[in-house]
């Protein structure tokens, strides 16, 4: 060490050295341990922080807790979801559906800006916003979905306005679209649900009167004995009072013109029965004089008043009571047999026959019962 010029002591030689004062610190531990107050957690847990676990993602944990389609819409698991509506409603057509789910899964998130230069960052709602919990592994809350009961009821009355206006295409499209939307519809009571159930019957009804004056108007346009049957069948579709009074006219009106005097003059009395405008009742009476003159039908019509009886909107005939059908697994449209294994004319999108465990809509259905959509009609299913 001397011959490198290191022996010696600070400041040794005479010079003035380094001149470090030295640090008055008190009563200080040199055994190596812990501070003996101050730190909490990585301090005390050996030097380094711990981070809190990650909690599930809001969509994951929809979807497992759910077995409601529509909740798995809105987490984005289409697949999922149209795997349930395969095998609770019968749905195999999934196109239609398209515009349906995107508006859902749209609807369910939002992005957030956060502060300037930071990435923007999803966000996702919820329709029980104001009594979910967070927890540990996320939140509990539900997802906010778009198709809602009262969402589904001013579809039903914009169906309304156009069917009242004639704008039977229009009319179509918006009951179509207002059915299709109960796919993806989730209430949280058994009073909403039955709602639902209800609204998806008027859908049913409509369309189904929809189809039958579209077809009455066009394909048999030029065949009157046809025009008239499905005028007289469109009378016993369940639609308000103002729109069975419409079809009531033209069923009365067609008939006259087949000389039917009889069919016209049941037609006669039912809307008399409706209590019509002074205008209308008039016109109704003058034909009931009529027919009551004449008392005949020139032409036979595949058409029975007292004999309860259901259309079927492919082939447009009647099936009555007691003879065999099969129905729409989803909305429970009724069709011959021999329509069975293709796609419902009403609903564009569920298989006909293919019966399903029953729609869910609602976390608090929990029989197969509760989630059935099948009317109890006494007419007899295939």
């Amino acid at each position: 060490d001397d011959d490198l010029g290191l022996g010696g002591e600070e400041g040794g030689g005479g010079g003035a050295g380094w001149d470090i004062d030295d640090l008055d610190l008190g009563d200080v531990s040199t055994d190596g341990g812990a501070p003996r107050s101050g730190g909490r957690g990585g301090a005390s847990a050996g030097g380094f922080f711990a981070p809190p676990t990650l909690g599930t993602a809001a969509p994951l944990r929809w979807q497992q807790t759910s077995s409601v389609p529509g909740e798995h819409i809105a987490a984005g698991n289409f697949s999922a979801a149209m795997d349930m509506l395969n095998k609770q409603a019968g749905v195999v057509h999934f196109e239609p559906l398209k515009p349906l789910f995107v508006s859902v899964l749209s609807g369910a998130a939002s992005v957030v800006m956060g502060t300037p230069g930071a990435p923007l960052f999803e966000t996702y709602m919820h329709r029980n916003h104001e009594e979910h919990a967070w927890t540990p592994r996320g939140t509990e809350g539900l997802p906010a979905v778009c198709s809602t009961l009262g969402a589904l009821t001013e579809r039903i009355k914009s169906g309304y306005k156009a069917f009242t206006e004639g704008k039977l295409p229009e009319a179509h499209e918006r009951f179509t679209y207002a059915l299709q939307s109960v796919l993806a519809a989730c209430v949280d009571s058994r009073t909403d649900l039955d709602e639902v159930r209800e609204s998806m019957q008027i859908c049913r009804e409509y369309i189904t009167a929809v189809l039958l004056e579209q077809t009455r108007r066009g394909e048999f346009a030029d065949d009157p004995t046809r025009n008239s049957e499905l005028a007289a069948y469109l009378t016993h579709c369940n639609l308000q009072p103002l729109h069975l009074l419409i079809s009531l006219r033209s069923a009365m009106s067609s008939s006259v013109k087949l000389r039917n005097f009889n069919t016209a003059a049941s037609f006669c009395r039912r809307l008399l029965e409706l209590n019509p405008k002074a205008e209308h009742k008039e016109q109704a009476l003058k034909v009931l004089r009529k027919c009551d003159e004449e008392r005949s039908n020139a032409v036979e019509l595949e058409y029975d008043e007292r004999n309860p009886f259901v259309v079927c909107t492919r082939t447009f005939k009647p099936i009555y009571r007691g003879q065999p059908m099969v129905r729409c697994g989803f909305c429970s449209a009724p069709f011959a047999p021999s329509e069975k294994g293709k796609v419902c004319a009403i609903c564009k999108v569920a298989e006909i026959g293919l019966k399903g465990s029953g729609l869910i809509n609602s976390r608090h259905q929990r029989s197969r019962g509760q989630a059935k959509t099948f009317d109890d009609d006494g007419f007899g299913d295939e």
